[in-house]
């Protein structure tokens, strides 16, 4: 029995860490693709990347990623506006963040095993 819950829980945090890590590859191209959008299409799509990245942090509920989830959603808002090298440099520094943030989270995650 108890090494059904075990199993049981090891398939669960396996599927969480999956679940991110595809989140995580959308917003690296969702983040890459608002670099070059503008307007009302960039806007719509920063909304949905903080959306993602609030999801991710909410799905971890352990482990406080508050002040990145800010930090990240931020720059995204910034980014909406940036053209040129420097909405290419603002979203190779998001998704750096975002990484750093997902990192955090699979530790504990990876250590549970």
């Amino acid at each position: 029995m108890a090494q059904t819950m075990e199993n049981e829980s090891k398939r669960t945090e396996a599927g969480k860490k999956n679940r991110i890590q595809e989140k995580v590859g959308k917003l690296g191209n969702d983040i890459d693709t608002l670099a070059k959008k503008t307007g009302d299409e960039a806007s719509k799509l920063a909304k949905n990347i903080n959306t993602e990245i609030k999801s991710i942090s909410d799905e971890i509920k352990s482990i406080d990623v508050k002040d990145e989830v800010k930090s990240i959603t931020a720059r995204v808002e910034k980014l909406v506006d940036a053209t040129g090298d420097s909405a290419k440099k603002l979203a190779s520094e998001i998704k750096t963040d975002v990484k750093k943030m997902v990192d955090k989270i699979e530790v504990p995650i990876t250590k549970k095993k």
